[in-house]
């Protein structure tokens, strides 16, 4: 691992002017960037270091946009947020996770088209056992990183898959939006909507991959082979939806690869 790693920046967040830290790890990683480094004759390129170290606080930003964005739907009675996020636990590289309780038979496609209206995608994947809509939405302007997985359903299905929740710790939920939904007829055409799964899937798990090296909670090796599945699925993905655009999320994670194994090599491996 990279020198800077070693010296605990795995695990940090960058911290911006002004922004509150979410943990004392995001205070290491500033104090480390801006000092050790230098102090040690090391230093980290700047684009690099945006780039495997987000903002600790972009995870709840997107979270809260989301929440504002399906709210303009008058479809939606209800927007729950889980994970870690809700749990105040999440880090600069974690994902949202949300649900979202919809009126009506065309309620989730409503809710999507008004989603993708206030916060435009580069890619959509269904999950292994929701159709879409729901899925996983990689969004333009925000890192790779930072993906949500969003699953729509009637408020009896929310609630059910609210109790389906793994049990392994504590499910703390985060109600963001609870009123009454108005049900109406007609299914909008929804842009950046996929039925791919293999792609998604393989994306998904290399960039977990990867947070899991960053994170000192997964091995290099792990990564490299995630990041090699992805590369075999990519080169079979053959129906890109319109308005999508998944070279443009897969170039931006083979930079965050090749940036991170920069870095690993740089300072000796994982020596």
């Amino acid at each position: 691992m990279s020198a800077a790693l070693r010296l605990g920046l795995r695990g940090g967040q960058r911290v911006g002017d002004g922004e509150r830290p979410g943990d004392s790890t995001a205070v290491i990683a500033r104090t480390l960037t801006s000092k050790s480094l230098d102090s040690l004759g090391m230093t980290m390129d700047q684009p690099v270091e945006a780039l495997l170290f987000p903002y600790v606080t972009t995870p709840p930003r997107i979270a809260l946009d989301l929440v504002d964005a399906l709210a303009a739907c008058p479809a939606v009675s209800r927007v729950v947020l889980f994970g870690s996020v809700a749990e105040d636990r999440h880090d600069g590289w974690s994902d949202v996770d949300a649900l979202c309780a919809v009126e009506g038979e065309d309620g989730p496609w409503q809710a999507a088209a008004v989603l993708r209206h206030a916060m435009p995608m580069r890619w959509h994947g269904r999950f292994s056992s929701a159709a879409p809509p729901s899925g996983r939405h990689w969004l333009l302007g925000e890192s790779v990183f930072h993906s949500v997985d969003l699953s729509y359903g009637s408020a009896e299905e929310i609630a059910r898959r609210i109790a389906e929740l793994p049990r392994e710790f504590e499910v703390v939920t985060d109600v963001r939006l609870d009123r009454v939904g108005v049900a109406s007829d007609g299914r909008p055409v929804v842009d950046v909507l996929s039925e791919d799964y293999d792609f998604t899937h393989a994306l998904h798990a290399a960039l977990k991959a990867m947070k899991a090296y960053l994170r000192a909670a997964g091995t290099w090796d792990q990564a490299a082979e995630r990041m090699k599945a992805l590369e075999a699925a990519a080169r079979g993905l053959a129906h890109r939806p319109a308005g999508s655009d998944p070279d443009d999320v897969m170039n931006e994670t083979r930079t965050l690869y090749y940036a991170l194994m920069q870095e690993r090599m740089r300072y000796g491996g994982d020596e």
